[in-house]
């Protein structure tokens, strides 16, 4: 999975909740009005931050936070240099002078939080995620002012629920500028994060209120689109989706406030990186691996037998819809609508798709 793009086009939020989704590892880098920042993940989890707005060191901050003194930082630094600096002086600290390695891993899981919600303020730019399968590789492969990764990553779904009331106030701030009131002239580069400052509540509504939700999702407008409308006059509350990544965003969105939303996927659309053609089962083990307790139906105008296996030994139900050339007619899919209802009513009531 690669993704490029804009940040006013998809936001840090939505980039952090597809990343951890996937489970990918690999690096996030952002640029906006001539800064930079990056966010490194293992397995989908956040372990490392830098930004070109905050340049302190880890011995800097360890100073601050009272962890140790300028001697014991000045000692560490010079055998940081003896050695080439072949060592990270977070390292160098554990073994040589007895610092608490967990101590140091929660002062830089606090500031890696800290940098994280202050990249929630670019609005504006572009980023670009490469993954990368060596963990290492990436390790040694960036500058790091804090010169340490930690080895239990954050989650990047709770950095994006904060993060998006960052986004908002930053968004509201900037509002109040452009209409002429001044929002007290801080930089945003010296604003500081407490996550303890920041509250969110979930909105929620009676699931009696709304129709059950179903996100579908298929790379053809035509059958999406009547699909849907089909669907809604059926009583579901349909949320249509052209690509991977945006059902992954929505499905989340939906199941963290109590939606629990049954899920419609087409089998045979492009990878969420752009090559393939079984977009679906990659979609699929997606939702699988993140949602065990959602129903989820795949449909499919053409046979894979090997596709349709994985499908079915994953316990999902796989349905065959009129040829993509017949979906121009909407008396086509209207007629494929009962086996597709009764479908989606199975896997809502539970039963196991036959094998």
């Amino acid at each position: 999975m690669s993704l490029v793009g804009n940040l006013e086009e998809l936001g840090l939020g939505e980039i952090l909740q597809l990343i951890s989704l996937s489970r990918k590892t690999g690096v996030l880098s952002l640029r906006s009005g001539g800064r930079e920042g990056t966010i490194v993940f293992r397995h989908g989890l956040v372990v490392k931050a830098l930004s070109s707005a905050s340049r302190m060191g880890l011995g800097e901050l360890l100073v601050q936070r009272g962890v140790i003194d300028h001697d014991t930082l000045d000692k560490a630094l010079e055998l940081q240099k003896e050695r080439g600096f072949s060592e990270h002086l977070g390292i160098i600290l554990t073994k040589r002078f007895s610092v608490v390695h967990e101590t140091i891993e929660e002062v830089v899981r606090e500031q890696i939080e800290q940098l994280v919600l202050s990249l929630f303020t670019w609005l504006e730019g572009t980023f670009d995620f490469e993954p990368q399968d060596n963990i290492e590789a990436i390790d040694e492969g960036i500058v790091d002012p804090l010169q340490f990764m930690l080895s239990k990553g954050l989650n990047p779904q709770f950095l994006a629920m904060e993060g998006t009331q960052v986004a908002q106030a930053a968004s509201e701030s900037r509002a109040a500028v452009e209409a002429g009131h001044d929002s007290g002239g801080t930089d945003e580069a010296e604003i500081s994060f407490n996550l303890s400052d920041v509250v969110h509540t979930p909105e929620t509504i009676p699931e009696e209120a709304i129709a059950r939700p179903l996100v579908i999702v298929d790379d053809d407008g035509t059958t999406l689109k009547t699909l849907a409308e089909l669907l809604r006059e059926n009583g579901y509350e349909v949320h249509a989706m052209t690509s991977s990544e945006d059902t992954l965003i929505r499905v989340d969105n939906l199941y963290r406030g109590g939606g629990y939303p049954l899920v419609l996927v087409d089998l045979i659309m492009p990878r969420m990186d752009g090559s393939g053609v079984l977009g679906g089962i990659e979609l699929l083990e997606l939702l699988h691996n993140n949602f065990t307790d959602i129903p989820i139906v795949v449909m499919t105008d053409y046979h894979h037998a090997e596709a349709e296996k994985r499908v079915s030994d994953m316990g999902y139900r796989c349905v065959m819809k009129p040829h993509r050339a017949e979906c121009s007619s909407p008396e086509s899919l209207r007629a494929f609508l009962p086996s597709l209802l009764e479908a989606l009513q199975r896997s809502e009531a539970g039963e196991a798709a036959r094998v």
